[in-house]
């Protein structure tokens, strides 16, 4: 994925402007990137970027050249934020965003960072004080990842990067790769390599002399029930925040498309779009008979938007699989790479996607298990019993046989220990608002988020469901709102009523239909299948495991049955031969964990056979 990178070596044993150029090499994934680096003893900077946000020239320098800076991404404050006035004092193109924050920085220090309202990942080097800085957003939308040894400090956008240096080591965390396995994605700041970290959401890291000084500037702030909410008027400040943030996101001139489901998010972003009287192409994916490919259609129809369907191919993995792996570097199963695929037509028509990223994270969404967080009374096991229905696609006992036991035995039971801690250290008492706190700060910028990252690859993103305002806003409204997404829900038909009266795709009813009837209704078993907690794709937008019984069988076979595969040492051979054969066989639908596997071998050819 585009991004920055940059090197200090206080020994001085490297030719920086060779290694920056094998760093930026790896992370310019077509020639039209663009690509620029700068080096001065003992530290480089450089980036590769796709040149669509950030067209100019950087890095970016003060005026008296004590400071440094590359970045990527977006402020979405400007220009209706007073910090903006800072223009007059210095004057630069309004778009240059990374010279505009340069000048913040300038004059405000490095603290200005905490009101920054944007997607975004910088690095800043004073050589006054030899101090390297680099810092991300609140929610991490840009990642960054690091490697520091004594007095040799190395980040970039891809982890791949950092690796052309051979003080880093191949060595796996096992850690990581208990909780990849137990969720799907890898918790805290640690990957599938020991040695590389990723920046948390809200970081700054400063490097100094040698040393390495790691600090949050924001945190969550989540409200906990009280009888002060106003629903009327959290309606009105909400939906002016929605249009503002939407606005914030839409009013260049480049080129946008919209990702349109059936469920509540992106409808809202649409709703908002037409309300401030844009109008903006959409697109939908899927197999042919998901349900997202009918409502989508109807919303976009309703508001007056064009909206395309792109079909998925039973057997994209097989052209898509490997590349998806090199630019996510292992952090997200391939049974999460649909977007991959259909995003080189994407660009032909547009040049940055919208998407409801966030959206129920900051809301609240339709699930029982969600609900019943409201009510937990069972301080002792309520953490293990919401552990085990997030738990896949292995569960503790299904690890024990998959592992050998001279690695199960390093990593027994690490993944709910990690998700113990997770909930003990979180600043909030419920049950409901940690797992929120949970989904918002670990489960979606380093699972959800790589859907984006892929097309990343070819186009910008934009996510108005993170602006700063909107988050700060409705993170105070109460657990008993969000639950079962009555406040959404509410706001939808209010607010945006053509859309409130379209079915949901997890309920099939009309959004605007009252809880009895969600609950209790004629669609009782739907409610079963669709907002219970399931391991199962809930939108059936996709069909894995008949592809990987049938189209992608052969695909599955050649790269997880092989000799080197079974032979690395992690995995009992004999029981990944089982699982296999019990999935093509029908006896059980295993592509979830199969998929994980897939994703492990292939992180491993690339990444750690490949020197």
């Amino acid at each position: 994925m585009p991004g920055i990178a940059g090197i200090v070596d206080l020994e001085g044993k490297f030719d920086l402007e060779e290694k920056m150029a094998g760093m930026l090499s790896l992370m310019k994934h077509e020639p039209w990137y663009k690509v620029a680096q700068f080096h001065q003893k003992p530290m480089a900077l450089g980036k590769a970027t796709l040149g669509v946000i950030d067209p100019y020239h950087q890095p970016v320098f003060n005026r008296d050249k004590s400071l440094c800076l590359v970045m990527y991404g977006e402020m979405y404050n400007y220009p209706d934020d007073p910090l903006w006035t800072l223009q007059k004092i210095h004057p630069s193109e309004p778009t240059n965003r990374a010279l505009s924050v340069l000048n913040l920085i300038d004059v405000y220090g490095i603290e200005i960072m905490k009101k920054l309202n944007g997607s975004f990942v910088l690095a800043l080097w004073n050589s006054r004080e030899k101090t390297l800085t680099i810092a991300n957003d609140r929610y991490g939308l840009r990642p960054l990842y690091y490697f520091w040894q004594d007095r040799l400090f190395v980040f970039a956008s891809e982890m791949k990067s950092i690796l052309t240096f051979s003080q880093v080591k191949k060595d796996i965390d096992l850690q990581g790769m208990a909780e990849f396995f137990s969720l799907n994605f890898v918790v805290q700041d640690r990957t599938l390599l020991k040695q590389i970290k990723i920046l948390r959401p809200a970081s700054m890291v400063v490097f100094k002399a040698g040393n390495l000084n790691i600090k949050s500037y924001w945190a969550l702030n989540l409200k906990e029930e009280g009888k002060e909410f106003n629903a009327k008027e959290s309606i009105e400040r909400t939906h002016f925040l929605v249009k503002q943030a939407v606005q914030r996101q839409i009013r260049d001139d480049i080129p946008k498309i919209l990702s349109l489901s059936g469920g509540l998010d992106s409808r809202t972003l649409l709703g908002a779009v037409a309300k401030l009287g844009h109008k903006i192409p959409t697109f939908t994916f899927g197999i042919a008979n998901c349900s997202d490919k009918k409502l989508a259609r109807e919303i976009a129809n309703t508001l007056g938007m064009a909206n395309r369907f792109l079909e998925l191919s039973p057997d994209f993995l097989k052209r898509w699989a490997k590349l998806g792996v090199w630019l996510t570097e292992g952090m997200n199963s391939c049974i999460n790479f649909h977007g991959i695929e259909f995003i080189p037509e994407i660009r032909k028509q547009a040049s940055v996607v919208l998407n409801g990223f966030l959206g129920g994270e900051l809301f609240g969404f339709l699930s029982l298990t969600n609900a019943q967080l409201l009510f937990q009374r069972d301080s002792k096991n309520w953490i293990s019993r919401l552990f085990h229905r997030i738990n896949h696609p292995f569960t503790e006992s299904e690890l024990a046989s998959l592992f050998q036991t001279k690695y199960y035995s390093q990593i027994k039971d690490s993944a709910f220990q990690s998700f113990v801690k997770l909930m003990n250290d979180c600043p909030f008492d419920s049950p409901f608002n940690k797992f929120h706190h949970f989904r918002f700060r670990e489960q979606a910028p380093k699972s959800f988020l790589y859907g984006l990252l892929l097309d990343n690859n070819l186009v910008e993103y934009r996510v108005p469901f993170c602006d700063y305002d909107l988050v700060d806003f409705v993170s105070t409204i109460p657990p008993k709102q969000k639950a079962l997404a009555i406040f959404h829900r509410r706001l939808l038909t209010e607010k945006f009523p053509p859309l409130g009266s379209i079915p949901y795709q997890r309920t099939g009813i009309p959004v605007s239909s009252s809880l009895p009837r969600i609950l209790f209704g004629k669609t009782k078993e739907k409610l079963k299948e669709k907002i219970l907690h399931s391991k199962m794709d809930k939108r059936r937008y996709s069909d894995y495991d008949n592809w990987m019984r049938n189209e992608l069988k052969d695909f599955l076979i050649l790269n997880i049955l092989n000799e080197k595969s079974l032979s690395r040492g992690y995995f009992n051979p004999d029981y990944v031969k089982r699982l296999v054969e019990r999935h093509l066989s029908g006896k059980q639908n295993l592509a979830s964990q199969l998929g994980t596997i897939l994703t492990f071998e292939l992180w491993n050819q690339l990444f750690v056979d490949k020197t």
